[in-house]
């Protein structure tokens, strides 16, 4: 890959497109399957990169009105990770030592979520068919990943968390909140009489979702 790739110069890459991923699915189908997948989805399968995943590290999609594929990847993800030298990265309970090796490893769990969709029409990876798969095909000894997750780098960098009391300014007013979720955004929960959330004790609320670096701790 990194010999023939123009974006994926080294391992802890800087910048990737969905013409590697494309690159990536003809290697493994070169080095895997003999061709099979080539032959069976080459007019059937895009690649995508997402910005938006924040916890599952990919997805394999099926479409069933064009019995098409997509595999995506999470890109966001995987430059959150290889910034701290110490911290142990497991994917599919193999150690990766960059982001490439990390990517390789989500790509193969999409693949197996693949091909067994293909040959059964459904996949489950908590399953023991596809744990079985995973394992004689690459030697996966595990169906998750540890990346840096955006979850863990607001509570290191920001000192944020879910249930953490919160403020930011909106339109010259000053909301104070509790943080409800956390994606690339936080969603924050705000007292409002008028608001559309309840709670079980009759508290109503508003929703918002903040910028993480517009989040002042209170």
């Amino acid at each position: 890959m990194i010999r023939e790739s123009q974006n994926l110069t080294r391992g802890n890459f800087d910048s990737v497109g969905p013409d590697d991923l494309a690159l990536l699915f003809d290697k493994y189908d070169e080095l895997f399957f003999n061709g099979n997948l080539k032959r069976e989805f080459e007019s059937r399968i895009s690649f995508k990169l997402s910005k938006r995943m924040t916890r599952n590290g990919g997805k394999c999609s099926y479409y069933y009105g064009t019995k098409k594929y997509s595999i995506t990847i999470a890109i966001v993800l995987i430059f959150a990770t290889f910034r701290d030298k110490h911290r142990e990265i497991l994917v599919n309970g193999i150690k990766c030592r960059d982001r490439l090796e990390a990517m390789m490893r989500i790509f193969e769990h999409e693949l197996i979520h693949l091909i067994e969709h293909s040959i059964y029409g459904k996949s489950s990876c908590s399953a023991n068919r596809f744990k079985e798969l995973s394992y004689r095909i690459f030697g996966h000894t595990g169906v998750t990943h540890r990346l840096v997750t955006i979850d863990e780098l607001a509570r290191n960098n920001l000192g944020l968390h879910v249930g953490s009391k919160v403020s930011f300014n909106l339109e010259n007013r000053k909301l104070k909140g509790i943080i409800y979720r956390i994606t690339k955004r936080a969603t924050v929960m705000v007292k409002d009489k008028k608001g559309e959330y309840s709670n079980k004790n009759g508290n109503c609320y508003s929703k918002y979702y903040v910028p993480l670096q517009n989040l002042e701790r209170r």
